[in-house]
């Protein structure tokens, strides 16, 4: 009852939000974990976005999204009072920071209209945030510290907000972890890895992992990668001659969800993350998850996650596996776009 309670609440307040990481035309994948942040608020939600792209204006329903690549600030800012004045909102969420916030957020101010801000950007990992310097570093701390609430994906990347932001009022609100398709099972001759995510060898390093399975009998397994980005035709050239590697490109996130079960393994081997979706998507499928310790969702790992943070032990990650059988399925109900959605909504209660 109360679970209801709090919900018909909530649904009474009228919140904008403001996205630069969005599914769009040119990238279905786009921020695809910040549209189920917003989903899981609210069953037709109010959304501004302004997207680092070239597509014509999207207009749907309670959606306006532009393709923002050639958009000055001036612009934006007209949308955004066009916006306001539109859904008359009790508060604004922000989700991933731009600069552009930050005028957003003095015009907010100048209402009296609050702002609670999402954060997914491992740019602000403790391990990163020392590149933001001088100006850049000064409008986030006072961005940072004017939100009414800040909810960082993870207990890491709270971290490095505080070192920017000191006094910023953080609450963790995790991705997250949507249903799985187990509808259509697809049986492999071989056992099969893949890899989910951006291809882009300096950060989520397809290259080492690549290296690492060649390492294994080829006639024992198979390979499949995954995502599009700005390596994805080194990928194609790298393994255009094996016959066991699969390079996938771009899909959307229910095409992946609807892949994973057909797979034994999953690898995420990246040199950071700010949470980690893909391994905990792929225990939810019932797959093996090779990963790291410190992503943004290891408290969350169970015995089906083995850990590899160095290509030894990712060689020996791999090899272990092959003679594994599936380990089963965690369902992760605390990450379910229920459990998330409410944890959320709290935060407007906090807030409003």
């Amino acid at each position: 009852m109360h679970h209801v309670r709090t919900t018909l609440l909530l649904m009474s307040a009228r919140i904008l939000h403001i996205v630069k990481w969005y599914p769009n035309p040119i990238d279905p994948q786009n921020g695809i974990f910040v549209k189920k942040h917003i989903n899981a608020t609210a069953e037709q939600p109010n959304v501004l976005g302004f997207i680092d792209a070239q597509f014509e204006t999207i207009e749907e329903g309670n959606l306006t999204l532009y393709g923002a690549q050639e958009m000055g600030i001036s612009a934006k800012v007209a949308a955004l009072y066009g916006a306001l004045a539109r859904v008359q909102p009790d508060a604004v969420h922000f989700h991933c920071y731009a600069q552009d916030l930050w005028v957003f957020s003095k015009i907010l101010k100048s209402k009296g209209i609050p702002y609670i801000h999402s954060e997914h950007w491992s740019g602000l990992l403790p391990e990163n945030n020392a590149n933001l310097r001088g100006i850049k570093r000064k409008m986030m701390k006072v961005f940072f510290e004017g939100a009414a609430q800040v909810l960082p994906v993870s207990p890491a990347l709270s971290q490095g907000i505080l070192q920017v932001a000191p006094k910023a009022k953080i609450t963790v609100v995790p991705n997250i972890i949507d249903e799985i398709d187990f509808s259509k099972p697809k049986e492999f001759s071989s056992k099969s890895f893949c890899v989910v995510g951006d291809v882009v060898f300096s950060i989520k390093r397809q290259d080492i992992i690549l290296n690492a399975f060649r390492q294994l009998p080829s006639s024992q397994c198979e390979l499949h990668f995954y995502g599009g980005g700005p390596d994805l035709e080194k990928l194609q050239a790298l393994t255009k001659h094996d016959l066991n590697i699969t390079v996938h490109g771009r899909m959307t996130n229910e095409m992946v969800l609807h892949s994973l079960p057909n797979h034994h393994a999953h690898v995420q081997f990246s040199a950071y993350e700010t949470f980690g979706i893909a391994t905990l998507e792929a225990r939810k499928a019932g797959l093996w998850a090779i990963s790291r310790a410190s992503f943004g969702s290891s408290a969350y790992a169970d015995k089906g996650v083995l850990w590899a943070e160095n290509e030894e032990e990712l060689i020996k990650a791999m090899r272990r596996i092959l003679e594994l059988e599936k380990p089963g399925i965690n369902t992760f109900e605390g990450l379910s776009a229920a459990g998330i959605g409410l944890q959320i909504q709290k935060c407007y209660n906090a807030v409003l």
